[in-house]
């Protein structure tokens, strides 16, 4: 489980948003087992989403997501294909 640690703005550096671009925050999540992650999100989302520090990340951030798993997938095919090739050789 992932909790909100902290929440701030997120640096734009010397560059300003452009027009119509979200302001962004800095959500700092620490899991139950220790770890911390810092991601960057729409500060209106946070806002829709009811979250703030001291809440639970509504995501579980340890599943892997579909892109990744079908990247495994695809990784993994190949990985068999190329040694297939060289058996042939």
């Amino acid at each position: 489980m992932w909790i909100i640690k902290r929440i701030d703005e997120a640096d734009f550096g010397c560059e300003e948003r452009l027009p119509g671009e979200p302001l962004m925050v800095l959500v700092s999540l620490e899991c139950d087992d220790g770890r911390m992650l810092q991601l960057e999100v729409a500060d209106n989302w946070l806002t829709m989403q009811e979250l703030d520090e001291g809440d639970e990340w509504p995501e579980d951030l340890d599943a892997p997501d579909e892109g990744e798993a079908k990247s495994a997938k695809q990784a993994q095919w190949m990985e068999t294909y190329l040694e297939a090739l060289e058996e042939l050789d």
